[in-house]
């Protein structure tokens, strides 16, 4: 794990990323290939406005990758080739000149699969981005894994318990990744505790799947949302970085996620604009 902070002078008040919130089944991890890396971008920094993402080869130009990314959701996997990356966010649509909110340097392996985590749990509240691997080797038979990523800011620290006597997180703070916790194959019913406030969750677990659960927070409440790790495509798109594009590329939107059926559309509009790289 690699922790990011954000530049001094940068916006206090600037936001973070992504694609769609919408469940996603859990299928059989595919991985990613010789000389070849993925990554994604989780914006888990509740009540900070949306912003646009910026990625660069390191030493070279960013340009903007997606643009108007707010919390609670997670961009799709992009493919980029190993080596070192720059990562910039800024307020939506503001210009490129303007002094970053975070500004990370990411080295990416081949073979490899990263989720780029921000969480605003930074000194003085500030934006911190935690770098986390995502494990994408197969579990023991019959079984898939399933990790907690702890997005409520407000409404922490949080357990997630299941059936069994199985605890996938126990009093997890407010920014923490747990460790994978392999269960057998089956549909788990979990129970999401903070002080007095609960709210249960169903993941369907597959075998040979990993998993992230990612609580946020929503209106006094805790929210659960699980999402495959590895790609739904074999090699998911280059993040228009390395070749190609240019400025006049065109670039993935996320505007506010306000519907399940938006958020698809939306996400399915991000992975053309990508291939069209």
């Amino acid at each position: 794990m690699r922790t990011f902070l954000l530049r001094p002078g940068g916006l206090a008040a600037a936001a973070l990323l992504f694609a769609a919130l919408t469940p996603v089944p859990a299928e059989a991890a595919t991985a990613p290939g010789p000389g070849v890396g993925w990554i994604r971008v989780g914006h888990l920094s509740p009540k900070v406005p949306p912003v646009d993402i910026y990625f660069a080869p390191f030493g070279q130009a960013e340009k903007v990758v997606i643009r108007k990314a707010g919390y609670g959701a997670v961009t799709p996997y992009s493919s980029l080739g190993p080596g070192k990356y720059t990562l910039s966010m800024r307020p939506a649509d503001a210009a490129a000149t303007t002094p970053p909110a975070l500004s990370a340097t990411i080295e990416v392996a081949e073979r490899s699969a990263y989720s780029l985590l921000v969480f605003t749990n930074g000194p003085g509240g500030t934006l911190k981005g935690d770098l986390v691997t995502d494990d994408l080797t197969p579990p023991a038979a019959g079984k898939g894994r399933v990790r907690v990523v702890e997005g409520s800011a407000a409404i922490a620290p949080v357990t997630v318990a299941g059936p069994q006597g199985v605890t996938l997180a126990k009093d997890a703070a407010y920014g923490q990744t747990s460790s994978y916790v392999d269960v057998p194959e089956g549909r788990w019913p979990l129970q999401l505790s903070a002080g007095s406030v609960r709210s249960s969750a169903d993941v369907d677990v597959k075998a040979g799947s990993s998993t992230t659960l990612l609580v946020t927070e929503n209106a006094g409440t805790l929210k659960a949302n699980p999402i495959s790790d590895g790609a739904s495509l074999p090699e998911p798109p280059k993040l228009g970085v390395e070749t190609g594009g240019g400025g006049t590329a065109p670039v993935p939107r996320w505007p506010a996620f306000a519907a399940a059926a938006g958020l698809l559309a939306a996400l399915l509009l991000g992975r053309r604009a990508a291939r069209a790289r």
